[in-house]
């Protein structure tokens, strides 16, 4: 990989930190890498390096799912709550799945079902953030998509996991200034084929948490789109605002909370 010869460009070691740890660069550095091509290029290098890592490596030693959801809801014996309750002292994903999980079973209203209802038999997984970092490169599509540089408290992409689902979220805008909100769906399983989240509906609500938007306002959703044959979806011209995005996969829906698109400063 070519190094940049400019004093302004940011080293190596100063790209790997920027990517795994969420490092902030200096100021100066940063606005050499919005502007250099070759910064860009490496700074896309180290991330996609990393992504391969973290696909790799992910919570491979972790409980899964079901098993943190039932140590949350006590339903273990002593010793594998014991077992869980040390590893997630140790782990930060698994104690960031555990804080979203506890938040939602408190947060979340007691609801009397009358009758049957669609959404009674789905379970629901909160997705977890597991990072979130600025994206500086220029990209060019058939529809003249650039992504936005957002503040620091609220970088983007975005990378999500729930329950073997990746989700890769990017805001975006059109050169005529149109935000678009980006999905990418992936596997866990890289040997599962993308064509299996064709035609999956997603919706975008209004609301900050799920247990916010309530039973009664499922259908309250600010925009509803397909996931298309590559796993991709988008949302055009979604306003400033507080979100919730529902993927409506078989036999569960994948809740990612917490969506906040601002106007860039």
């Amino acid at each position: 990989m070519a190094n940049c010869s400019n004093n302004s460009a940011p080293g190596d070691e100063e790209l790997v930190r920027f990517v795994v740890e969420e490092d902030s660069l200096p100021l100066e550095k940063r606005e050499h890498l919005e502007q250099c091509p070759l910064c860009q290029q490496r700074l896309a290098e180290y991330t996609r390096l990393n992504d391969a890592l973290v696909e790799r490596f992910y919570r491979g030693f972790c409980p899964d799912g079901i098993k943190l959801s039932l140590y949350c809801e006590d339903l273990l014996s002593a010793e594998e709550r014991a077992s869980i309750a040390n590893h997630v002292l140790e782990c930060q994903f698994c104690a960031a799945e555990v804080a979203y999980t506890r938040r939602f079973m408190q947060d979340a209203p007691a609801v009397i079902e009358t009758g049957f209802s669609p959404h009674s038999a789905i379970r629901r997984v909160i997705g977890v953030l597991t990072r979130q970092q600025a994206y500086l490169i220029t990209r060019q599509t058939e529809e003249n998509i650039v992504p936005e540089n957002a503040p620091p408290k609220n970088s983007w992409p975005r990378q999500y996991r729930a329950d073997g689902i990746d989700l890769s979220l990017h805001l975006s805008r059109t050169t005529s200034g149109e935000r678009i909100l980006l999905g990418i769906l992936s596997s866990v399983d890289s040997a599962e084929s993308l064509d299996v989240f064709e035609g999956t509906a997603v919706e975008l609500h209004p609301g900050t948490f799920l247990s916010n938007i309530g039973q009664q306002t499922f259908q309250d959703f600010v925009q509803q789109v397909q996931v298309d044959e590559l796993g991709n979806f988008a949302f055009h011209a979604v306003p400033n605002g507080d979100y919730i995005l529902l993927i409506h996969l078989p036999g569960k829906d994948v809740v990612i909370e917490q969506i906040n698109i601002e106007q860039p400063s």
